[in-house]
């Protein structure tokens, strides 16, 4: 079982826009309940529950409730609840896999990246700085000599002996008028030749090593990469026979639980008076994880077997770069020096990845010591294994399936399915377990056998454990892949560790036994040509599908006639008043006005008197205004008379 499960990891562990609200919830949730969680698995918990068409969260016909959002959210905190849990410690395992396993290139590259930000303020200094003096000029190339044994490792940079070694290196290749020139170039050119200057640098240092003289601080990476290929190795192989120890006694004990009802077609399950059903499901789960990790320590192994591949091509080469070299030395005074400095560049090259190997194999080794870590966070169900296997045998994989090596599958009249027998390279689903225990037994890990022989359907390749079930399963293939995939629904840990995260989002809109399919994920480039317009399209933009927004179009026609508009036509009563510019017709009115009566008495105003108001051209007239006390001397009394 050593093929590696390839889960499409960014579909996993990238957060879901979809469920942004229900994040920031759920994690309301486990602060309130005091729950350890990480963002990434927090993500990855809700991306593999979210598959579950129970939750309706990605649902077009059904609208989701706020009773399925409450259950999801109850559900993810339930999983991230029990920090000790084997489904927890299972996840957190994946999680940590995917995102974490390495590429090669990508180790690489990441090493490069943080060299480079460790030594970008002295290589800047380098490239940045004006000489003018002699003392500038040596303090320049001072720097230079420590950005070389940063950036090719070839030693401690405080060492006396170090410098002193690499400055009689640069000394050889550049002379005090190559040196000049070097601080007179611009920036990219100085760069350019900074870089140049480390290869021949170090190579020279590499040959010295190599030759026999002094080469102080460095080290022997070839020595060091065999013995560090060496430990590891032995780690993860003693880590494989410690997770094969506990795998053999799960499979055991849940082994001797069992028995099979063929008559009607199922697994009974047969425990003693001290174990309970819950318990028997822990064991399962426990089993699933020791598989999970299994996987991931053989996925590691076949790694390493492929970079001992190339550390061998590696030393290969580097015996090769350096006897060119012994060669071009012997007849140095023959041969010109632009032609030896490029062969010392090559070699520093070749010691390049040594390093980048020693970084491959650092990386192994803390994803192995990760992985064990989480495992033993997991409590001991040892002695709860061994009562569930009570007199029976540990026994291997090899060991059971031995028993049944006689056997052959076999279909005496096909109808779903088809017998072949089992060829190299074949492409086996559900990570080579047993279809029938898996669907039959609700997460039942047991190994299928490849001598029975194997089954296809629809393209795909099952094993068995026995050979009767595989006729149960021909009559109707989909009523056991929908019993798989209720399975890895409600035991997500399954989804990745059998690899089946695209057949649950392919059968996410099939949640019913009935009439179950499951689908199959392809591709094919197709060319397709059809009419422009082969319906006339009847399109009405007035229609609404939704009766609220008949009655927002009737509030707001109701509001448009309480409003009024003067003297021009408005976009907002355009359907309610015909487009014509609106008046008022002359409307009869009368004033009312107040009525005198006898009570009220005359309002006496004094006033200063008149002002003459002068015109503001000049006029022959002039006008004077009588004052009221004018008016008072005259003669004349109330009524007119003298």
């Amino acid at each position: 079982m050593s093929a590696f499960i390839n889960v499409p990891r960014a579909r996993l562990l990238e957060p879901n826009a979809a469920l942004s609200p229900l994040l920031q919830e759920i994690l309301r949730h486990c602060e309130r309940r005091n729950i350890r969680y990480d963002r990434p698995l927090v993500h990855f918990v809700m991306n593999l529950l979210s598959l579950d068409p129970r939750y309706e969260l990605f649902m077009e016909t059904v609208s989701a409730e706020r009773r399925n959002h409450d259950d999801f959210v109850e559900a993810c905190c339930t999983v991230l609840n029990d920090d000790r849990s084997p489904t927890l410690i299972t996840l957190r395992m994946q999680c940590y896999f995917l995102g974490n396993f390495f590429d090669r290139d990508e180790i690489v590259e990441k090493h490069a990246r943080n060299l480079q930000a460790k030594t970008f303020a002295l290589t800047k200094e380098i490239i940045d700085h004006d000489v003018i003096t002699k003392d500038e000029q040596d303090e320049v190339f001072n720097k230079v000599i420590v950005d070389i044994i940063v950036n090719m490792g070839l030693g401690n940079p405080e060492c006396k002996d170090v410098m002193a070694e690499t400055m009689r290196a640069l000394n050889s290749v550049m002379s005090r008028s190559d040196k000049a020139k070097f601080v007179t170039l611009d920036r990219k050119e100085r760069l350019m030749a900074l870089k140049d200057i480390r290869e021949i640098v170090a190579g020279i240092r590499i040959f010295n090593k190599h030759s026999g003289n002094t080469a102080n601080g460095m080290a022997d990476l070839p020595k060091i990469i065999d013995q560090s290929h060496e430990s590891t190795k032995s780690i993860l192989q003693i880590t494989l026979c410690e997770i094969m120890d506990k795998v053999n006694l799960l499979t055991s004990a849940l082994n001797a639980a069992i028995a099979y009802d063929l008559r009607n077609r199922s697994i009974i399950t047969l425990l003693p008076e001290n174990i309970t059903a819950d318990d028997f499901e822990t064991i399962k789960d426990l089993l699933a994880m020791y598989r999970q990790h299994e996987v991931y320590t053989r996925k590691l192994i076949d790694e390493l077997a492929g970079i001992k591949l190339l550390i061998d091509g590696c030393k290969q080469e580097y015996e090769a770069r350096l006897l060119r070299i012994h060669e071009a030395v012997q007849y140095r005074t023959a041969i010109p020096t632009d032609r030896v400095f490029p062969k010392f560049s090559e070699l520093t090259r070749v010691w390049l990845q040594f390093q980048n190997f020693v970084f491959l194999l650092s990386e192994m080794n803390q994803i192995s010591n990760t992985l064990t870590s989480l495992t033993e966070r997991c409590a001991s169900f040892d002695d709860l294994a061994y009562r569930l296997l009570g007199e029976s045998q540990i026994q291997t994989d090899i060991d059971r399936l031995n028993k049944v090596s006689g056997k052959r599958l076999s279909l005496p009249d096909p109808k779903s399915c088809e017998i072949v027998p089992y060829e190299e390279g074949m492409q086996m689903q559900l990570l080579k377990f047993c279809l029938w225990h898996l669907a039959e037994g609700k997460g039942l890990l047991m190994p299928g056998s490849i001598e029975l022989g194997v089954c296809r359907v629809q393209k795909e390749h099952y094993l068995f454990n026995i050979p009767e079930p595989v006729t149960f399963f021909d009559e109707d293939p989909n009523k056991y892949f929908f019993k798989i995939v209720e399975t890895a629904r409600k035991k997500v840990q399954l989804i990745c560790l059998l690899n089946m995260y695209d057949k649950l989002q392919a059968s996410y809109s099939a949640p019913r036994c009935e009439g179950f399919q499951m689908k199959l994920t392809t591709t094919c480039d197709q060319e397709v040509q059809t009419d422009l317009h082969p319906i006339p399209s009847n399109i009405d933009r007035e229609y609404r599908w939704n009766v609220w927004d008949y009655r927002r179009e009737a509030i707001r026609l109701a509001n448009i006639r309480t409003k009024r508009t003067t003297s021009v036509q408005t976009l907002e009563s355009s359907r309610a008043i015909p487009k014509s510019t609106q008046v008022y017709l002359d409307k009869v009115q009368s004033t009312q006005t107040r009525v005198s009566r006898s009570t009220e008495t005359e309002q006496w105003r004094q006033t200063t008197g008149l002002k003459v108001i002068e015109p503001s051209a000049p006029s022959p007239l002039k006008v004077y205004a009588l004052t009221l006390a004018q008016a008072s001397r005259s003669g004349f009394n109330r009524n007119g008379e003298r």
